[in-house]
C-alpha cells in the first residue's frame, strides 16, 4: 500500500510493502497518484520513502496484466511521473537498500535525493525485454549520455557512490544516519518561506534549458517580479 500523511505543510508518502521489497502494483500506482494530488493541495515539502530494508525494487513483475491493457498501465505511470515532477514545493526522497526501475525514475524526479551509503541502484527493463521509456525520458536531465547508456543497457547494479557521482543523488550518508539526515533537512526547509522555495524551484526548472546568454536578462525579470509580488 501507499501511506500518505500530512503534518502541517509536510506531506509524507511511504511505500509500505516491505515483505515484497516494496514492489509496486498497479493499484499502488493509483494510490501514489492520489497521495501526490493531496500533497499538491496542502504541502510545501514532500518526503517520499520506502518502508523496510529496500526503497523499492520497481514494478511487481508477478502482477497479472491489467484489464485495460498496457496503455492503461503506462498511462497511470505517466500520471504518477507527471504529478511527482510537477509538485510545486520541494520533494525529498530517502533511499535505502535496493532501488530499481520505477524507483530510480521517482528518485530522479524528486528535487533532493539522499541515500544511505549501502543503497544500490539498477535498471532491469532492457534485460526483461522492453525499453524503459519513462526512465529514459528523465535520465538525460541528470546523467551524461554515455553513462546513461551504460547503466540502462547493461542493467548492472551500481552503488550509492556512483549514483552520486553521475548525478542521480544529492548526497550520501552513513548507514544508520539516513532518517536523521532527512528529518534535519525537513526541519530546515520548514523554517524557510515557502514562496521562496517555490520560486527557486520554478526558476531553476525554467532557466536550465535556456542559452547561457539569455539567463541574465531572465534573472533580472524574475527577481524583480518576485520582489514586487504581494505576500
Amino acid at each position: 500500500m501507499i501511506e500518505h500523511k500530512l503534518t502541517g505543510r509536510v506531506a509524507r508518502v511511504t511505500i509500505r510493502r516491505p515483505e515484497a521489497r516494496n514492489a509496486v502494483t498497479g493499484d499502488m500506482v493509483r494510490q501514489f497518484c492520489e497521495a501526490l494530488r493531496q500533497a499538491h493541495e496542502g504541502a510545501d515539502v514532500l518526503v517520499f520513502r520506502g518502508e523496510g530494508s529496500d526503497f523499492t525494487i520497481g514494478r511487481d513483475r508477478k502482477e497479472p496484466k491489467p484489464a485495460g491493457g498496457p496503455f492503461e498501465a503506462f498511462r497511470m505511470l505517466a500520471e504518477a511521473n507527471r504529478l511527482l515532477s510537477s509538485f510545486p514545493g520541494i520533494a525529498i526522497v530517502a533511499v535505502q537498500g535496493q532501488a530499481h526501475g520505477f524507483g530510480v525514475g521517482a528518485i530522479m524526479r524528486c528535487d533532493i535525493a539522499i541515500a544511505s551509503e549501502d543503497a544500490h541502484f539498477g535498471f532491469d527493463e532492457v534485460a526483461l525485454g522492453f525499453p524503459p521509456m519513462f526512465v529514459m525520458q528523465e535520465i538525460l536531465q541528470h546523467v551524461p549520455p554515455k553513462r546513461a547508456f551504460d547503466v540502462l543497457l547493461s542493467g548492472r547494479d551500481f552503488g550509492a557512490a556512483e549514483a552520486l557521482e553521475i548525478g542521480i543523488l544529492s548526497r550520501v550518508v552513513p548507514a544508520g544516519k539516513l532518517d536523521a539526515e532527512i528529518e534535519a533537512l525537513v526541519e530546515e526547509l520548514s523554517k524557510r518561506d515557502p514562496a521562496v522555495l517555490r520560486a527557486c524551484k520554478r526558476y531553476l526548472h525554467e532557466v536550465t534549458p535556456m542559452a547561457p546568454e539569455a539567463r541574465g536578462a531572465y534573472a533580472l525579470v524574475e527577481q524583480t517580479r518576485f520582489a514586487l509580488a504581494p505576500r
